[in-house]
């Protein structure tokens, strides 16, 4: 459970630091993975579609700070799959203005491969304010 935490946590890091070799060791390369960011045009299929779109995203973000609260983490009996669910907070600046998310959802699925983890899907995404009906 320790070394998911840990590629988790680099998942926070490799935003943090901008640093995509990084990003490669903990992301599958599966050209079917299928992982969702919180724009509607966020839906990234396979690794390459995945890369370009990351190796895009860091120069328009300066100063990002994550913060992570409620991580759960799961580990399969097997121990060869793994899934969690947190709460990030990002603070960072994006075309020169400052910028704040509150509780963005990450969730996720890794997969030890070759005694590695490595993420296999992950989807990111921000709540909406209120209920559309009473419950």
């Amino acid at each position: 459970k320790s070394r998911v935490k840990t590629v988790v946590d680099h998942f926070e890091q490799v935003w943090e630091t901008e640093d995509m070799e990084l990003f490669s060791r903990i992301i599958a390369k599966d050209a079917d993975m299928v992982n969702y960011g919180t724009d509607a045009a966020e839906r990234f299929v396979g690794w390459e579609e995945l890369k370009k779109a990351v190796e895009q995203m860091f120069p328009s973000f300066e100063n990002i700070k994550l913060t992570v609260k409620n991580q759960v983490i799961k580990v399969h009996p097997a121990g060869k799959v793994a899934w969690f669910s947190e709460i990030v907070d990002w603070d960072l600046v994006a075309e020169g203005q400052p910028a704040r998310i509150d509780g963005c959802r990450f969730t996720g699925v890794l997969e030890k491969r070759n005694n590695d983890w490595v993420f296999v899907q992950f989807h990111n995404s921000v709540p909406v304010s209120g209920q559309a009906a009473q419950y």
